[in-house]
């Protein structure tokens, strides 16, 4: 360029040392930025960003201060991208206490942080175990803090494992604004949710209205699947009917939740009552009802009703999945109904649903049960066949049916094991 007389501007050389960083090329860049100087064009803001992000990725933080020093000194505007850049460095080095500082410069020079920003404090909070010093970053920059980041703060620190960190965060939130995060409240009911804090989540649902917002389908289904974990069945048939009157509607997962949750506790009665209300609802059982049934009357040891249901689904069209067969394989297994069992594998195979090391697993255990050693052994055959990898349950079923058999098969079989 410069033979044909051309004169690189700032915008080029910044082009020239973007590219030359991002290729890690940093003594190339190095020579560019000492030309740029030497040919007196001025580097500007940007000029200064590039740099600083190249010498913090190789870890030079000292360079990377002196060069945002030089940027203060000549009294450039800072943008966003430089602040992030330069606290990103800071936080790289564990260097929290200055991070936090240019994060308060930023905040006075009116420069609005994004989740980027929030993203980089936070984790360095994380890594370096001073999580206390949100409060102040919140406090620091409580005037650009709104919903969207809030919401962000919360399902982050959730994400990581700090839920009383993000409960903390949340209730700042709650308390200093008119309106609430619906993303935010979802977030914390399911992490209440999941750390069976069923108490605390129902006392959270019910406080749902309190900022304009309205109770859904996704809330009540996560405290219900909850509710059914921790089997309080008063407090399911509670919200229920609390759900039923004010609304929100209940939806298909609601109702494969309830039965599924009474069908864990063998309460035949109360999921063929939901089963009911759901047949007269605009919800219509699907396979995973159908499944949650079946496996109720197994609990139950009600054989005919579970092949009742079983053919019932038949009936309305429904294709009986490989959950469907192993759990209607397990309930005639468990009854010493081996034979039965055996059908419903064959039919299985027949209707093209291929078993899983589950079903297979079910079925060997039956087997095992009733003392058919030699149908056990055909039956691991096909599982072979099928390419299926046996499991720790199945080598577990084989060792006790080699222990109890007095053929000549365990020295192959051992052979097997040893080759999977």
């Amino acid at each position: 360029m410069r033979r044909r007389g051309y004169k690189l501007d700032v915008f080029g050389y910044n082009m020239l040392l973007d590219a030359l960083a991002k290729a890690d090329m940093v003594v190339q860049a190095e020579k560019v930025f000492a030309d740029m100087k030497l040919r007196h064009c001025e580097p500007d803001v940007f000029t200064y960003t590039i740099l600083i992000r190249m010498k913090g990725k190789i870890g030079k933080s000292d360079e990377c201060l002196s060069l945002f020093q030089v940027m203060l000194t000549k009294g450039y505007t800072l943008n966003l991208i430089t602040y992030n850049t330069m606290i990103e460095v800071l936080a790289k080095n564990h260097m929290v206490d200055k991070a936090i500082l240019l994060f308060s410069k930023m905040i006075e020079n009116d420069c609005r942080p994004n989740e980027f920003t929030y993203s980089v404090i936070l984790n360095v909070l994380v890594v370096v175990g001073r999580l206390d010093r949100l409060d102040e970053v919140m406090e620091i920059s409580k005037k650009y803090m709104n919903k969207s980041i809030y919401s962000y703060l919360v399902k982050t620190l959730i994400n990581l494992g700090h839920v009383s960190e993000a409960h903390s965060v949340f209730c700042k939130m709650w308390n200093y604004h008119d309106s609430g995060s619906r993303d935010a409240f979802v977030s914390m009911l399911e992490s209440l949710c999941n750390a069976g804090k069923t108490s605390e989540a129902l006392d959270f649902l019910s406080k749902v209205g309190e900022k304009g917002l309205m109770a859904d389908t996704v809330m009540y289904n996560m405290v219900f699947t909850a509710l059914g974990k921790s089997k309080q069945v008063a407090d399911i048939y509670n919200l229920y009917e609390q759900m039923k009157s004010e609304g929100p509607s209940p939806d298909i997962f609601t109702y494969n939740i309830l039965i599924a949750s009474f069908g864990r506790l063998g309460l035949a009665n109360d999921a063929s009552k939901i089963f009911k209300e759901m047949e007269n609802s605009d919800c219509k059982p699907d396979v995973v009802t159908y499944n949650s049934l079946i496996n109720c009357c197994g609990k139950n040891g009600d054989l005919d009703d579970a092949h009742m249901r079983f053919k019932e689904m038949q009936h309305k069209g429904l294709c009986p999945d490989v959950v469907t067969y192993s759990t209607l394989i397990e309930c005639f297994g468990k009854s010493n109904k081996v034979d039965i069992a055996c059908k419903l594998f064959d039919e299985m195979l027949e209707d093209g649903c291929w078993p899983n090391i589950v079903t297979y697993n079910i079925l060997l255990g039956c087997l095992e049960k009733c003392g058919k050693t030699t149908e056990a052994f055909k039956l691991y055959a096909k599982l072979k066949e099928q390419g299926l990898t046996p499991d720790s349950m199945t080598y577990a079923v084989l060792d006790r049916l080699q222990s109890a058999s007095c053929r000549t098969v365990r020295v192959p079989y051992l052979k097997e094991i040893a080759s999977c």
